[in-house]
């Protein structure tokens, strides 16, 4: 609950927006996942196993790192004004 606050205190849109949780762990990625799915973002979940995760972080209008490995995300796989929890 604590991302989707950060995004609506700071008047971030998620209905309609390509939204990417990093991890799936029961504890941060998939709640994260279920609420942003709750505020209509469209949202895709990577993993360790997930293909391409940069192509797939550079889509994304909002990005939510819970992955649990300190500068796993880097500034090249962003777009311009992508939001990054």
């Amino acid at each position: 609950a604590g991302c989707i606050e950060l995004l609506q205190r700071y008047n971030i849109e998620i209905s309609g927006k390509d939204c990417v949780v990093l991890g799936r762990s029961n504890i941060v990625g998939m709640p994260v996942a279920a609420l942003l799915q709750s505020c209509n973002g469209t949202v895709t979940v990577c993993h360790s196993r997930t293909a391409n995760i940069p192509e797939v972080v550079k889509r994304a209008d909002i990005v939510v790192a819970a992955i649990g490995k300190a500068e796993f995300v880097r500034g090249d796989w962003l777009k311009p004004g992508a939001v990054v929890i």
